[in-house]
C-alpha cells in the first residue's frame, strides 16, 4: 500500500512538472513571438516589390490575397467593382504567395485580366494575413491599410479613399 502511494505521488509530481513546462513555454512564445501587423502598423511602411513601379500620377492599391483564402474569394465582387469604378485612375496590383503562373491564372479568372500580378511572400512587406489592402503612394509608402474581409462600411471607406 505504501508503494502504491509513493508511485501515485511521483506520478502527480511528474504531471505537474509537465503541465508547468507546457504552460511556461506557451507564455514564453506568446510574449516573445512577433505579433502580426495590424492595419495601423502598416501605415507609413515602405513597400518594394519586384517588377512593381509605383506611379506618382495614380494611386496604387495592393491587394494581398491567396488562392486558398475563402475570404479573398468572398471579396472578389468588391475588387471587380473597384476596377470598374476607377478605370484608369487606379493601379491595382495583386500580390499572392503562390507561384506566378498559378497566381496569374487565379487573378485573371477571378478578378480581371488587366490586374498586374506579383508572386511574393506576403510577410516580406509586413502582411501577415489575407485579404489585406494597401493604398500606396508614388514612393511605395503605405498611406492606408485594411486587413481582413471588409464589411459594407469598410468597402465604402476603401472606395472613398480611392476617389
Amino acid at each position: 500500500m505504501k508503494r502504491l502511494e509513493t508511485v501515485a505521488n511521483i506520478a502527480v509530481i511528474v504531471a505537474v512538472v509537465v503541465f508547468l513546462v507546457f504552460i511556461g513555454r506557451e507564455e514564453y512564445q506568446r510574449h516573445n513571438m512577433p505579433h502580426p501587423m495590424s492595419a495601423k502598423d502598416l501605415i507609413g511602411t515602405k513597400v518594394t516589390l519586384p517588377g512593381v513601379h509605383f506611379s506618382p500620377a495614380n494611386k496604387t492599391l495592393l491587394i494581398a490575397i491567396s488562392t486558398t483564402c475563402h475570404f479573398c474569394r468572398d471579396s472578389e465582387p468588391f475588387y471587380k467593382d473597384l476596377l470598374a469604378k476607377n478605370n484608369g485612375r487606379l493601379n491595382i496590383v495583386a500580390v499572392l504567395p503562390q507561384p506566378l503562373a498559378e497566381a496569374q491564372a487565379y487573378v485573371q479568372n477571378s478578378i480581371a485580366p488587366s490586374v498586374q500580378v506579383v508572386s511574393a511572400q506576403l510577410d516580406s512587406f509586413g502582411v501577415s494575413g489575407t485579404p489585406t489592402l494597401l493604398l500606396v503612394d508614388g514612393s511605395g509608402k503605405v498611406q492606408q491599410a485594411w486587413v481582413g474581409k471588409l464589411d459594407d462600411k469598410g468597402q465604402q471607406q476603401v472606395a472613398s479613399s480611392l476617389m
